[in-house]
């Protein structure tokens, strides 16, 4: 803010400066402008002894500059340097606006930071927590794919019956098959059902029971037939 000052817009009013004009005229004024502006630059002091060189800048003469600092009560001096309390009390106002800026930049980058900390963790317990559950579920998957290699392992193949199996079934249901017929069939057939494998010997058995106990004209058509074709 060096290049910025704020002033009254009604400072040429002032008893002050009033008599700076009658006194040295409008140049009398600009050179209490260009003071001012010489203590913001400079922080707001300046050595007595650049009045000289503050006049061979301004292209005036030295005498006006030390009267402007000297003579109307517009500057204060302690024999050395002199100073404007309202431009010190308008600088110090400034910095404090300044430092109030930078402290609250500062809490707010400092929120920030927190915060984006804060959310590091979170996303590392996300990012743990779907890792595991990848995990878990490749595990159930493997576990599941287990299962299934064990059901297929101990699905049962169909292993033909043996004599004594069937003549036991045979009885258990009260059929009147031949049970030596029944295994020479499907023997001779390669335990084949048409075209596929059989699947459950004492679900034929009952089919056979079935047709064994067909009505007697239905029995009577079929008498020309051969067993082979009685049962394909």
């Amino acid at each position: 803010m060096k290049e910025y000052f704020s002033h009254d817009y009604n400072a040429r009013n002032d008893p002050k400066l009033q008599e700076v004009l009658f006194e040295h005229g409008i140049a009398g004024l600009g050179v209490f402008w260009c003071l001012i502006e010489n203590l913001y630059e400079q922080g707001g002091e300046l050595p007595l002894t650049a009045c000289k060189s503050i006049a061979f800048a301004l292209h005036t003469e030295s005498n006006i500059v030390e009267s402007v600092v000297r003579d109307f009560n517009l500057f204060q001096n302690d024999g050395e340097k002199f100073w404007s309390n309202s431009v010190n009390a308008r600088i110090n106002k400034r910095n404090e606006i300044t430092e109030k800026r930078k402290q609250a930049a500062l809490s707010s980058w400092l929120s920030r930071r927190e915060k984006q900390m804060q959310s590091k963790p979170d996303a590392n317990v996300m990012d743990c927590n779907a890792i595991k559950e990848n995990k878990r579920k490749e595990k159930n998957k493997s576990i599941s794919n287990d299962i299934e290699r064990e059901k297929a392992k101990t699905v049962k193949r169909f292993c033909p019956p043996t004599l004594q199996e069937v003549q036991a079934y045979i009885q258990e249901k009260g059929y009147s098959i031949d049970a030596e017929a029944f295994i020479a069939f499907y023997e001779s057939k390669g335990w084949m059902v048409g075209k596929n494998k059989m699947k459950d010997w004492r679900m034929a058995i009952v089919t056979w029971s079935k047709r064994d106990n067909r009505p007697a004209t239905s029995k009577k058509s079929q008498t020309n037939k051969s067993c082979n074709d009685e049962w394909t």
